[in-house]
This record gives C-alpha cells, sequence and structure tokens, in this order.
C-alpha cells in the first residue's frame, strides 16, 4: 500500500483548512493508514511509500530525463483554461457551467502557455499491438475501449518548422498524413479554421477573414528533408476536429485531386513523385517502392527525431506539466543561451523548495528565489529552474514497480525484481482508469522495456475494473457548485441553500473530495464496528457494480450477525449442557446428508467466487442463506449429528476473511466445545486450511442429445465424474423414464462436460431414434467416445 499524494484536491484541502500542503497531506496519510489498520487490512508496510516522498519521486524524475534523453518529451504551446485573478491553470472540472472558476469567480480565459509534453503518441502503434497480447476474457472491453481511444494507426505525424519574417519559430507544426512516402510532393498544408495561426496578423494579404475561402498565410512552412518553403493555408475543407483543434492536412497533389485542384488555383508548384508503384524525385528514396519508401522515411524521420511513428489522427501526446506547486519538480533548467538543459542524474531529486504559506493563488515556485535561481549545468551561467510541475499521473505511472524494490537508493527498482515477479496479477481501478491510467502505465512499461530495463512489454495479466461507491451530493442548480450537506435546508417542499433559499440539486455521484459527498470510514466503525463495516462494503453488491452507499445496508448485516452469534451460542449451550434424546437413525442420517450437500456446495460456490470471479456479494448471499439451514436443525440432532459441526467450523473459516474479528471469536467459542479431529482447534481461525470440497458429494449431471435438447439426469458422486464406464452410465441412465423414452439405444457416443460450479453435462451423440422394443444397451458395433 502506498499513497498517491500528489495534486490538485491536497492543494485544495490545504487551503480550504489553512494549511500547507505537505502538513495536511501527511497528517492525513497518518489517519488514513490507522483507518487501514484498525479495518484489518493485511497489507505490507513494508513496503509503502508516498508519491510525495523525495526518495520516490526522484525516480520519477530520473524516469523523465531518461525519456527526455530519448527524445519523448518537449515543450511547445498548448491552450489552456487560465484563471487570472488565481494566475493558474484550472482542470475542466474547476469551471462552472458559466465559464467561472470555481474558487476566486473569475470568467476563465482560453489562452496559450508553453507547456511539457510525453509524446506518448511514439508508442501509439506498440501500444496497439500490445493489446493482442493480453487475454480478452480477463480485459474484456477494457480492451475494446483502449483500442478506440489509441484508434487505427495508419498515418504519422512529421514535423515541419516554422518561419515568419525570416525568424524561424521554436515550435514546429506537427502534420499528419497516411502518405508519408510521397512527402516530395507537398505542396502546401492546410488548417482548419479554428487553428491558432487563423489571426489576422499572419495573414499574406490583408483582407478580412472569410471562412468560405482560401486564405494564405504570411508563415511558411519548411519541408523537413529538402529545407524548402512550404506555403500555409486556412482552408474550409480542413475539419475542425473536437479532439484535435490543430488537425492539419499535408496536401499531396499527385494522389489528391482535392489537393491538386487547391494547389492550381493558388498558383502553388509541386512535383508528380509517383510513378504507378515506384517513388520518383524524392531524393534518395528515388527508385523504391511505395511500401519500401514507406517504411524507409518513418525510420529516417525517427533518427532526425521530426516523427516518423505511426499513429491516428486523433492520437494526442500527454501533457503532463501543471502551473502548481505540490507536485514533482520538473528537473530542466532554463538557460537563455542553452535553452532547456537537464538537471544531471546525480544532482536528483530536485526537491520542492519549502514555504510558509500557501494561497493558491499563482506557484510558490516562482517566489523561491533561493530554489529558482541556479546556474546552468553545460555552460555556468545565470539560469532557473522549471517552475511546472509533473501531473500525477507520471507518478502513478510505475508506482507498481517501485513497490518490487520499495528502499532501493541506487535505481528505481531491480530489473531482476521485476523481470521475477511482472507483470502484475490483477489491476484494479475504476472504469475512469480503464483508459487514462491504464493507458500511461501500459506506456512507461513499453518504454522502460524498450530501455532494457524490463523483459515484460506489457505490465497487467488481469483488470478489475470496480464499480464507482457513489454519495448523495448537493449543488446549487443555478450555478452548479457543490455544497456541503450541512448548507442545505431540507425543510421545505425541495431542498434550498440556507441563508440564501437557491434550489439546490440533490443527486447521486462517485464520492469525491470536491463534491463534498464522501463519507469518512471512521464514523461508520465507531458506530457499527470494523467487521459490520467490512461485510457491507463487500457484501452489498457486486464489486464491477456502482453503489449508492446508505447506513441502511448495516440493518441486514448486523441482524444475520446476531444470527450466527446465536447458532454458535446456542451450540456451545447444548454442548456444556446435553439434552438427552433419542433420535431416529434413519431422521439423523437424512439431516447430515443433507448438510454435507448443503456445506459443500457452500464450499465451491464461495472458493469459486472469490478466485474466479471476485464477486464477494455472492458470498455474503451464500453464507446468509446457509445460516438459515443451519437454523432449520432440530437442537436434538446438532450434537449427535457428523455433519453440524463441520458445517460451523467451515461457515466461520469461510466468514473469517470478511469479518476477521468476528470470525476469530466465533471460532474461540467453537474451539471451547468442539469434539471433530480434522481441525486444529488449539489455533485461531486464520491457522486453519480453507475448507475443500469432498469428492464423495453428490452432483446432478444434465443429459442432453446432439448439444441441445434436454433428454434426462442423473446424480452421482463428485469422484465418479468423468471416470464411469459404459456400462455403469447405462445402469443409471435407464433409471430416468425421459432417457430411455427419447434416446434408448440409439446413440453412437456420449461425451462429458462441467464447469467450475460443478454443473455436469453428459451430451449423447445420437444418429437416428429407433424403437425402444430392443432392449437398452443392445445396439450395433458403433462405438462410443
Amino acid at each position: 500500500m502506498g499513497w498517491d499524494a500528489f495534486g490538485l484536491p491536497a492543494e485544495n484541502a490545504a487551503i480550504e483548512h489553512g494549511e500547507l500542503p505537505e502538513v495536511w497531506t501527511r497528517r492525513n496519510i497518518a489517519a488514513m493508514r490507522k483507518q487501514l489498520d484498525d479495518m484489518c487490512f493485511s497489507f505490507d508496510w513494508n513496503t509503502e511509500y508516498a508519491t510525495c516522498d523525495p526518495e520516490y519521486y526522484k525516480w520519477t524524475q530520473f524516469i523523465f530525463l531518461k525519456m527526455f534523453e530519448k527524445g519523448l518529451v518537449e515543450q511547445r504551446e498548448e491552450i489552456v483554461n487560465w484563471d487570472p485573478v488565481d494566475e493558474t491553470v484550472l482542470a475542466n472540472e474547476q469551471i462552472d457551467e458559466k465559464g467561472r472558476s470555481w474558487r476566486s469567480g473569475a470568467k476563465v480565459q482560453k489562452i496559450y502557455l508553453r507547456q511539457w509534453f510525453i509524446k506518448t503518441t511514439a508508442y501509439a502503434k506498440s501500444l496497439l499491438d500490445g493489446l493482442s497480447e493480453v487475454d480478452d476474457n480477463l480485459w474484456k472491453d477494457v480492451k475494446k475501449l483502449q483500442k478506440r481511444w489509441i484508434g487505427t494507426c495508419t498515418g504519422t505525424r512529421i514535423d515541419f518548422r516554422l518561419r515568419h519574417d525570416g525568424v524561424e519559430w521554436e515550435d514546429p507544426l506537427a502534420v499528419f498524413t497516411t502518405t508519408p512516402e510521397a512527402l516530395y510532393g507537398v505542396s502546401h498544408v492546410a488548417l482548419p479554421t479554428k487553428h491558432r495561426l487563423n489571426v489576422k496578423k499572419y495573414y499574406k494579404f490583408p483582407h478580412d477573414k472569410d471562412e468560405t475561402k482560401e486564405i494564405l498565410l504570411s508563415v511558411e512552412a519548411m519541408h523537413p528533408f529538402t529545407g524548402k518553403s512550404v506555403p500555409i493555408i486556412v482552408s474550409p475543407g480542413v475539419p475542425n476536429l473536437p479532439y484535435t483543434p490543430d488537425n492539419e492536412h499535408l496536401a499531396i497533389p499527385c494522389i489528391s485531386e482535392e489537393d491538386k485542384f487547391i494547389a492550381d488555383k493558388m498558383g502553388f508548384t509541386y512535383t508528380n513523385v509517383m510513378d504507378d508503384d515506384v517513388i520518383v524525385h524524392s531524393g534518395q528514396f528515388s527508385g523504391l517502392g511505395r511500401v519500401e519508401t514507406r517504411a524507409s522515411i518513418l525510420q529516417f524521420a525517427k533518427e532526425k527525431k521530426i516523427g516518423g511513428y505511426l499513429m491516428s489522427l486523433d492520437s494526442k501526446d500527454w501533457l503532463i506539466s501543471r502551473q502548481r506547486y505540490w507536485g514533482t519538480p520538473i528537473p530542466i533548467i532554463h538557460c537563455s543561451k542553452c535553452k532547456a538543459v537537464p538537471v544531471p542524474l546525480g544532482d536528483l531529486p530536485v526537491k520542492l523548495p519549502p514555504i510558509t504559506e500557501f494561497t493558491g493563488k499563482s506557484s510558490p515556485l516562482k517566489q523561491a528565489t533561493d530554489w529558482l535561481k541556479v546556474p546552468c549545468p553545460k555552460c555556468g551561467c545565470p539560469a532557473e529552474r522549471e517552475t511546472d510541475t509533473l501531473d500525477t499521473f507520471v507518478d502513478s505511472s510505475w508506482y507498481f514497480l517501485r513497490y518490487l524494490d520499495a528502499h532501493n537508493t541506487e535505481a528505481p527498482y531491480s530489473p531482476d525484481k521485476a523481470n521475477k515477479y511482472m507483470p502484475v496479477d490483477l489491476y484494479i481501478g475504476g472504469k475512469e482508469h480503464a483508459i487514462l491510467h491504464l493507458y500511461f502505465a501500459r506506456f512507461f512499461n513499453h518504454f522502460l522495456c524498450d530501455y532494457g530495463e524490463l523483459k515484460h512489454r506489457e505490465p497487467f495479466i488481469n483488470l478489475l475494473t470496480q464499480g464507482m461507491v457513489m454519495g448523495q451530493s448537493f449543488n446549487i442548480k443555478s450555478s452548479g457548485k457543490y455544497l456541503r450537506k450541512e448548507q442545505v435546508d431540507f425543510m421545505g417542499e425541495k431542498p434550498v441553500v440556507k441563508g440564501t433559499g437557491e434550489e439546490v440539486v440533490v443527486q447521486w455521484e462517485k464520492m469525491s473530495k470536491s463534491k463534498y459527498n464522501g463519507v469518512d470510514p471512521q464514523d461508520v466503525i465507531d458506530q457499527y464496528g470494523v467487521d459490520a463495516t467490512r461485510l457491507a462494503i463487500l457484501g452489498t453488491v457486486p464489486p464491477r457494480a456502482n453503489r449508492e452507499w446508505s447506513n441502511q445496508a448495516f440493518v441486514n448485516i448486523t441482524r444475520w450477525q446476531s444470527r450466527v452469534w446465536n447458532t454458535i451460542t446456542k451450540y456451545i449451550e447444548l454442548s456444556t449442557d446435553p439434552v438427552s434424546s433419542e433420535m431416529d437413525p434413519s431422521k439423523l442420517t437424512k439431516i447430515d446428508d443433507t448438510l454435507f450437500q448443503h456445506r459443500n456446495h457452500l464450499i465451491n460456490e464461495v472458493t469459486i467466487s472469490l478466485e474466479t470471479l471476485f464477486n464477494t456479494s455472492i458470498v455474503t448471499t451464500l453464507l446468509f442463506d446457509f445460516v438459515k439451514k443451519l437454523k432449520a436443525v432440530p437442537d436434538e440432532a446438532k450434537l449427535v449429528s457428523r455433519e453440524y459441526e463441520r458445517c460451523l467450523a467451515d461457515m466461520i473459516i469461510i466468514i473469517a476473511p470478511f469479518a476477521p474479528s468476528f470470525g476469530e471469536e466465533l471460532w474461540a467459542g467453537l474451539s471451547s466445545v468442539a469434539r471433530t479431529t480434522e481441525y486444529f482447534w488449539n489455533k485461531g481461525v486464520f491457522d486453519q486450511k480453507w475448507p475443500s470440497v469432498d469428492p464423495n458429494m453428490l452432483i446432478r449431471v444434465k443429459l442432453t442429445e446432439n448439444r441441445g435438447r434436454h433428454v434426462g439426469q442423473i446424480t452421482i458422486k463428485l469422484k465418479e465424474y468423468g471416470l464411469l464406464n459404459e456400462k455403469e452410465i447405462l445402469k443409471l441412465c435407464t433409471q430416468d423414464k425421459k432417457f430411455v423414452r427419447t434416446v434408448g439405444n440409439s446413440y453412437a457416443g456420449f461425451q462429458w462436460s462441467r464447469n467450475e460450479f460443478l454443473q455436469a453435462v453428459l451430451d449423447f451423440t445420437v444418429t437416428k431414434h429407433t424403437s425402444q422394443k430392443g432392449k437398452i444397451g443392445e445396439r450395433s458395433e458403433e462405438k462410443t467416445s
């Protein structure tokens, strides 16, 4: 267990409570750890860490610099939500319906800021191909979500340097194309009307903005291979994509009639580079086939670090910089002479400077002069540290590797340990993580694999996308601002804000600090106890389903706990003061046989539910039902029954992982009077073996013909499954009149099948139905399977 401790929620909470983010965070970690211990969770605290520990984020910075070294990190302008009052960037969820900041109330502006990006698009094809390595049955619809997010990798982006009035710009224009093999045939670059370069100051000719026709810009692109000037136009024919506002089109007339029409109309020159399936007039690539040229140009672009990676049009790089204090410092130093210079690895970690006040307005890093001002590692000239911090997803995209080697001071983790224990057996995360976090974690793992630090490309074997815990939220209808419950007046027909009377919307939403709809586990524990709380979490809905948290669930849980307690108490009382009574042996045998079947069904279904389905709600339902069955056993049978005490013991062992303290108390009570010898009564419940299904358990076998029609049913012992010979099978089947009537001796073979819930089928291959005058078993020499 560890703590994803950096980020905006911690900053906002610190501001709200008038504290420093680190003080608030550390105190909450301590409180939450105590709650986890109180809840009897058995985490390995020896590997505990928090992402805000310098010992951890040192290695986050180390991995970042390795990506920087490989050309996978860059800084460029990107549009952001800017709060002009607090002077900070806002996430979308911090902006209300009227486009104002929830914190300051200022009208949010869309501005361009220089931001840091990790080029996840360079791994789009690798991440798409990696999905073929995962198990469809385990990943289910998450695999489809990942594929949809990545898209079809049929194109690439190529960087074109930009120049305006003879001055070359720092940021290139990354232009998407599905035909890189024809790169030498480009006539122009076309931009959509909402592109950031579509502003009057860049118009070649001073005319009014007209979005119905092409507009030539004074900004020009430079061909990445030839260095020649390539004109740029704004064209209404290029779609404005919602997720790719800077969508650009590479116009190649020799393969597009529309591009040819516009190029001729605008008077642009171009070259035909296609001669049937051979590339011509393309420098060193001339004379190659189209497929070969495509591969060669992509590789050449990668070597020049100007693109060349296969991706989809919608693929976007990962914007990782945040204009905030409480995050991992980006280990870059800005020098006017050397530009962006990586911090030497020996100087890591770049620690956050201590602060004495935190208001949330602007970043304190900009005012920490002693921290900010440093010499350039390259030339020694005065320079400044980067004041943006990393997106918290960067911290959490490799945390699973650190668990394997949490105290390593020489490396993020030991490759030997990682290669021994990776991949992760089970990834548990909400549906909202099925795209972003899972995508970023897979990207990190693919990169580290290429870097030679891992041998497993895919980091996760199995996925469990758990549902959300929903709490009641309250927000002002007119503004969308969230309130605490105590700020709402419920006395009238509709809930309203106390003091103002504004209407309040009440709804069930995912629990969130920002929505004030979370539930403090300590309050629940104090009211209902640890075991009832655990049972409420585990037992009321399947893990994959959303749940609306309500204390009403505790009514049934505490009632069931009382029934279990009373059942064990009654057995102890009967054992210490036995009632002498005679029991009809046949009746006792029937009770024992029934209990034997009930106990084994419980063991099998619980084990499968936990090991295969991860469905704890099924287990509690089975346990609830099992207690009812035990309650039906008459008192005079309980002490003389060979099965009743075993039922109690196995039930308690199954209860224990769900309610450990309750389970130990029950076990201690039963141990004091136990008579059976197959348990370790002198030890605790967690020292017992998990119960297993008795091979003498009876299972029903459904009889079918030709894998379809139901033609009867037989009962056999579990150990006989698949082992009975044909004569024994027929002897059992002939006891079923339906089988005799429908199949008789007209079968050519049979085949067993069984699922994990011990639901068995015996299917007969029937060639034709004959008269039933002959004896069963008398048939031709056609032999069975």
